[in-house]
């Protein structure tokens, strides 16, 4: 572990991902994000899920430093995922 990082700590980049496939689990989301940045640390990947347990179609992954966050935008945004192609951009952020 990092030194001085909290028990709790996750990462520093949290990323938005939209456009998933609503069969994507946060596992094979998880591998595809290490593999897309080069092979960074990923912290913590959420699939936001509706009441009947059915993905929503985005999720958050958070990856362990903000070089890591800058590599796996640019590794990984339009890239195709089951299917899909993946939007990923920061929290918040507009893209219009």
């Amino acid at each position: 572990m990092k030194e001085r990082r909290p028990a709790g700590f996750k990462g520093e980049s949290k990323l938005y991902v939209g456009n998933l496939s609503y069969g994507v689990g946060e596992g094979e989301l998880g591998e595809f994000f290490g593999e897309g940045s080069g092979g960074e640390i990923v912290g913590e990947v959420v699939v936001v899920r509706g009441a009947d347990g059915r993905s929503r179609g985005f999720g958050f992954v958070t990856m362990w430093t903000e070089e890591g966050g800058r590599k796996a935008i640019e590794g990984c945004h339009g890239k195709e995922f089951m299917g899909r192609e993946l939007q990923v951009k920061e929290p918040n952020e507009r893209t219009d």
